[in-house]
């Protein structure tokens, strides 16, 4: 590794021994340190300061960190800085034991090392070394390539253009594994690898800045939205303290997905921001081609029915007062009552999913009672009438003897919700379950983190969108390009397909196929049953024909 210009890479141990002698010499420190050199030495300002103690440390073999900065009471200015060895002081005692459970302990790298130097600021406006003190108690480093693993020398996290970029990437919704690798692979070889201590402690200061200003980035986010989007539609409901109580926001284009394919909503609040102990909660439904599709956002401070009524008041209104036929919840009863009082004609169905996994709960003691209690209960949950639900619904109540107050009872009082028997009528678009809006929250979990600030949240949910539309837009594009599979040889399927039939490697076309194959019969059609004029590939219908004649 060079460290001074003119030298080639060397891992040589002499050759380092004599880039650190050169580089003492151009950084004008002598091998022999004289303390009135450094003593009353003068700076304009204390990054100065930091900069000549660091060079300093780095050609003698050690690092260096800020121990303490003294400030004045009144003007809170500060006036003198103790600049320390990297291995000043001891670690800290944790004597809190209460848990009883014994922490890992870490290694030791503070050794009480009295290196020091001390400026004080003059009446001027000038910094200046009031004392110094080069005393170490340990080994120093020699050789550059140990020196650079101090932190106080590796200096490429600390760069503007490092930062930047460790906050672009974190923005776009990478992983702090990921940021690490991506920054690592662009650096030069110069340059110590960056630490995931380091990549959080730049963010960690950005947060800070941040800090108190989410609400105001959150609204900006969304007005400056407004002006590109004029069908751009968000609300926020305010605590009398002026914090963000319950959010919910939708663009244009999903307003105009809901007008086409809100027949059937979902929507679920399992997800949550753990930063603000906010619920996100998503409308999601599907779109043509069988893909998620989100209708609108919302971060909400609880799951209270108030809350609740708020929101879908107005997501109601932002959906220019249309209601959906149907919508898919879990079995929340704050939720259950808002919507009878919103959507009092939309179609409340229990997510199948959630339902199920209940079941595993709440039915093992029938199951270790009964042998047969399973099979019945499933015949029952499967019934295709109401009056075979209800009919096989007394015969389980008096079998099994099951109790007033017990989990079956309490879903057969709610068995409109999500008997099969009781949704036969309701379109659902093929949603039984919350798996749609619970697959939209693993989608965004590649973009926003339990440290996603407030106002970053939105930002990703619009990259999060971004990402699914432009697979339904791939999508279109395969449509209107390709041609879809035939699942059965009948010429009305052929005739639906918009491309038509085509030549492929000599084949005869495919309408021509078809009627080919309804013209002849298959060869191994039974002759009796092709006497009877239709075909089939076996002589059952000649054997159930034969029984009944033996029995006459």
């Amino acid at each position: 590794m060079s460290f001074v210009k003119g030298f080639p890479k060397n891992n040589c141990y002499f050759c380092e021994i004599l880039q650190v002698r050169l580089l003492r010499e151009f950084l004008g420190f002598s091998d022999e340190v004289n303390d009135e050199n450094i003593l009353g030495k003068v700076f304009d300002t204390t990054d100065d300061a930091y900069a000549f103690y660091n060079d300093y440390a780095f050609v003698h073999g050690f690092g260096m960190r800020i121990h303490t900065t003294h400030k004045n009471k009144e003007t809170n200015e500060p006036y003198r800085k103790i600049l320390v060895c990297d291995k000043e002081g001891f670690k800290r005692e944790d004597g809190n034991t209460s848990s009883g459970h014994e922490k890992k302990r870490r290694r030791e790298f503070r050794v009480g090392c009295k290196a020091m130097l001390r400026i004080s600021k003059k009446k001027d406006g000038k910094w200046f070394v009031d004392l110094f003190d080069d005393t170490h108690n340990h080994e120093l480093s020699i050789t550059p390539t140990k020196v650079m693993k101090h932190r106080s020398h590796a200096k490429f996290h600390r760069t503007v253009e490092c930062k930047s970029l460790m906050v672009q990437l974190n923005q776009s919704g990478l992983k702090p594994s990921q940021i690490k690798k991506a920054i690592n692979a662009m650096k030069t070889s110069n340059e110590v690898d960056v630490t995931s201590k380091q990549y959080v402690d730049v963010l960690s200061k950005q947060r800070k800045h941040n800090r108190g200003r989410e609400f105001y980035g959150l609204i900006k986010h969304l007005q400056d939205k407004a002006l590109v989007d004029n069908g751009q539609y968000y609300v926020v409901d305010l605590c009398s303290d002026g914090r963000p109580r319950n959010i919910f926001w939708a663009d244009g284009r999903s307003r105009d997905d809901f007008t086409k394919f809100g027949d059937v909503v979902v929507f679920d609040v399992t997800y949550m921001t753990n930063k603000f102990k906010m619920h996100f909660a998503a409308f999601t439904g599907v779109n043509h081609h069988g893909q998620s599709i989100l209708f609108g956002g919302a971060l909400l401070e609880n799951e209270k029915e108030e809350t609740f009524v708020w929101l879908f008041e107005h997501f109601l209104k932002c959906m220019f007062s249309k209601y959906p036929k149907a919508i898919i919840t879990d079995q929340d009863k704050a939720m259950g009552n808002a919507i009878k009082k919103v959507f009092p004609n939309a179609r409340h169905r229990f997510c199948a999913w959630h339902i199920k996994k209940h079941e595993l709960e709440h039915l093992r003691p029938y199951v270790a009672r009964y042998s047969d209690f399973q099979e019945s209960y499933k015949e029952w949950v499967m019934s295709d009438t109401i009056e075979e639900f209800e009919t096989r619904w007394e015969v389980i109540r008096d079998k099994y003897k099951l109790e007033n107050n017990c989990w079956i009872i309490d879903m057969y009082n709610q068995r409109i919700h999500w008997a099969k028997a009781f949704l036969k009528d309701i379109f659902l678009a093929g949603m039984t379950t919350s798996g749609r809006s619970e697959s939209i929250n693993s989608f965004f979990d590649d973009f926003v983190n339990s440290s996603t600030m407030l106002n970053d949240f939105l930002v990703q949910y619009d990259k999060a969108v971004a990402s699914r539309r432009a697979a339904e837009e791939y999508e279109d594009f395969t449509t209107m390009n390709s041609r879809s599979v035939l699942s059965s040889i009948h010429p009305i399927e052929a005739k639906a397909d918009p491309l038509g039939p085509t030549n492929t490697k000599g084949r005869p076309k495919i309408a021509s196929r078809i009627k080919y194959s309804l013209e002849v019969p298959k060869k191994r059609t039974c002759s009796y049953c092709q006497g009877l004029g239709h075909y089939a590939t076996s002589c059952s219908k000649r054997k159930v024909d034969e029984s009944l004649q033996e029995k006459k």
